[in-house]
């Protein structure tokens, strides 16, 4: 698997002083990927511009020259050919590698085609149809067209100018003043566009690695957020919606509670408690996960899930009371300092609630409403192993498990209040 190019250490993202390359060869590679796209679209532009520009050279050529066939003519129209090929190409097929190879080759021949009819052509003709003007105008208007980058706009020029000489020293011998003239502009040109071009280049890169150190803060940020919200919710904040606040029809809410913690925490240190609660909630949060719940938070020992939210399931219920029994058995395998297993009292309600993200500082998503505080009372009127439910619960679960009860307590705010166990299966 490819390492993510944010993740690598800062030395691998050094820039080469001459070539532009990244020192690691996996950024280089990415680097590139990146750009095939804007590349693309460049080069179904340019050579399209390019293809105008042999036809506007060819019309012109039929306008002043009677000639049927020169080898202006031939160049001129082989060229125009090849540059709607090439349109076609950039229309026809995706994407790919090959666009970088194509955009240098086509600069290229450009180059050296225009350079050649520069060199063929009578001055008395075209007075400004020169090497010189050829060079300035194609380097400037075709390197930020196709965006080659600075090494590869380096070797371009290279060549091009390596053709020059050819040119006006074999194919079409010019004259020493001449040459030398051409030679002056030429070189001067390159200079500073290229200049130009390498700052533009290493601008780019550098560009982009802030923009990928960016992406990557951003999914931190997410991530770490993800760990505090539900993600549905965590998108949401992100976006700027404040305040998140949601009416659930159905909800199930379960709260879990260590028996005895109080005198346990007492006889032993923070420590050996904290560590001791870490592998209880480690458990319970795997729970939570494979059941599709959502933990709400934890105060102390006790641990507080919630079922049906964000995100509406009809079958909440069951999903929460399976989580029940599963962490009524794990608490069981968690053993005190000295060796006791631990136990709890869980109690379970559902109907309608409220949640949403409370705060700006600390933010933290809740839940409220009355069937928050009943399925907290009847965790608090629970017995130790055992899972305390109310009427509506028993109702919901049907026969799916065997229920002790009705009990009738005395519920802080209900008055009296028929409740139920879960019995142990087996």
């Amino acid at each position: 698997m490819t390492q993510q190019p944010a993740l690598l250490p800062a030395r691998e993202k050094t820039i080469h002083p001459v070539t532009l390359r990244f020192a690691d060869p996996v950024l280089e590679r990415h680097y590139h990927d990146a750009r095939l796209k804007p590349r693309f679209l460049a080069g179904r532009v340019g050579s399209l511009a390019g293809a105008l520009a042999w036809l506007a050279f060819i019309v012109i050529g039929i306008a002043v020259d009677r000639e049927p066939l020169t080898i202006a003519r031939f160049v001129t129209f082989g060229a125009c050919l090849a540059m709607f090929g090439m349109f076609a190409l950039h229309s026809l097929v995706k994407p790919g590698r090959w666009v970088e190879g194509t955009g240098v080759v086509i600069l290229l021949v450009n180059f050296c085609l225009l350079l050649y009819l520069s060199a063929i052509t009578d001055s008395s003709n075209a007075a400004n149809f020169t090497a010189a003007t050829v060079f300035t105008m194609t380097s400037v208007m075709s390197f930020a067209l196709f965006g080659v980058t600075f090494w590869e706009g380096a070797r371009i020029a290279m060549v091009s100018i390596a053709f020059y000489y050819v040119t006006a020293t074999f194919l079409h011998p010019q004259q020493s003043i001449s040459t030398i003239y051409q030679s002056a502009w030429l070189l001067t040109t390159t200079a500073f566009a290229a200049l130009g071009f390498y700052f533009l280049d290493r601008t780019q890169r550098i560009a982009w690695l802030r923009q990928l150190d960016l992406i990557a803060a951003q999914d931190q940020i997410r991530a770490l957020l993800h760990n505090v919200l539900p993600p549905a919710i965590a998108d949401r904040k992100l976006a700027g919606e404040s305040p998140i606040a949601d009416t659930y029809a159905q909800a199930s809410l379960l709260f879990a509670d260590v028996v005895g913690f109080t005198p346990l925490s007492s006889r032993f240190s923070s420590a050996e408690v904290v560590t001791m609660l870490n592998d209880l909630y480690g458990r319970f949060d795997a729970i939570v996960a494979r059941h599709g719940l959502e933990k709400i938070k934890t105060i102390g020992d006790c641990y507080m899930v919630a079922g049906g939210l964000p995100r509406p399931d009809p079958n909440h219920l069951i999903r929460l009371t399976r989580a029940a029994v599963e962490m009524q058995a794990e608490a069981g395998k968690v053993l005190t300092p000295d060796g006791e297993p631990l136990s709890l009292r869980i109690g379970i309600h559902t109907g309608p609630v409220t949640a949403g993200v409370i705060g700006q500082a600390k933010f933290a998503f809740d839940v409220w409403g009355d069937t928050v505080n009943t399925a907290s009372r009847l965790e608090s009127l629970g017995t130790a192993n055992r899972i305390t439910v109310s009427d509506d619960v028993r109702a919901a679960l049907g026969d799916a498990y065997a229920f002790s009860g009705p009990e009738t307590v005395d519920m802080k705010g209900k008055g009296p209040t028929h409740i139920w166990r879960i019995e142990p299966a087996g």
